[in-house]
């Protein structure tokens, strides 16, 4: 009987020894992924306040975009709206009103193109003159075209009003130039805004990966320290069986070493 109960003592003992390393191996994981979670909830903050910067900027710039878009749309509806008769009028001048020159050399600038009569007439002869008004790219307006055309737009009698009554086109023009001067204004403060919402989503994209990156490493850590878990609570188990089992030796010998000193005590 007593070298059952020392061989159940040492798996007692060794039983002891493994739960104490799961424990210790279960402590240890979950202090790693304490601190991960802890990580997790304040980039996962970071994250949420980089989100309302980036979509704070976006509004920003939709916002100044909107004030200067009502007044494209409408010079360029007037500008499609032209009959080719107006056009045409204003091409067979040989030596057209100062102020309808002033308009055409201001469109010339904004294409890019020589502003004196004769070039106008040969723009103005081009089938397409109407479309590439209407489909200019008015994105990428640098300074010095917005330093020139101020030049035009500068004079008291540049509105489509008065142009109006001098030619019909060149009303209509004058319009589509003064719109857009307006964006081309507008966009100075639309593009930072622009920039900075891009490096904002940009920054976003990069925290929102590591995160994603955090959070995969935090789930490996919770199955792992599951099964951490299921490993020490059954070698509790099997340490429990093992004490129960060694208690019960002892309580048989306890009762067998009595009965030998009460034979004796009879004798």
């Amino acid at each position: 009987m007593t070298a059952d109960s020392e061989i159940s003592r040492a798996e007692v003992t060794k039983k002891s020894g493994e739960v104490q390393s799961i424990v210790a191996d279960v402590n240890r994981e979950q202090a790693i992924a304490d601190e991960k979670s802890k990580f997790i909830q304040q980039e996962s903050a970071k994250i949420e306040v980089e989100s309302k910067i980036a979509k704070k900027l976006a509004e920003d710039a939709d916002h100044e975009l909107a004030k200067a878009e009502p007044s494209l749309i409408a010079a360029n509806d007037a500008v499609n709206s032209l009959d080719k008769k107006y056009i045409a009028e204003m091409k067979a001048l040989n030596k057209p009103p100062e102020d309808v020159a002033t308009v055409m050399g201001a469109v010339m600038v904004f294409l890019q193109k020589d502003t004196s009569w004769a070039s106008v007439k040969k723009e103005l002869s081009d089938t397409a003159f109407l479309k590439n008004i209407l489909e200019f790219n008015k994105e990428n307006i640098n300074q010095k075209t917005l330093k020139r055309i101020e030049a035009y737009t500068k004079e008291p009698n540049f509105t489509p009003e008065y142009m109006s009554v001098k030619s019909a086109a060149a009303g209509a023009l004058c319009k589509w130039v003064r719109a857009i001067e307006d964006y081309a204004k507008c966009l100075k403060i639309v593009n930072p805004k622009r920039e900075r919402k891009a490096a904002a989503e940009a920054n976003l994209a990069k925290m929102m990966e590591a995160l994603s990156k955090y959070t995969e490493e935090y789930a490996l850590l919770e199955a792992k320290l599951r099964e951490l878990n299921r490993i020490s609570e059954e070698k509790q188990a099997e340490m429990k069986a093992l004490k129960d089992k060694l208690g019960a030796l002892q309580a048989k010998i306890d009762r067998g070493d009595k009965l030998v000193s009460s034979l004796a005590e009879e004798r």
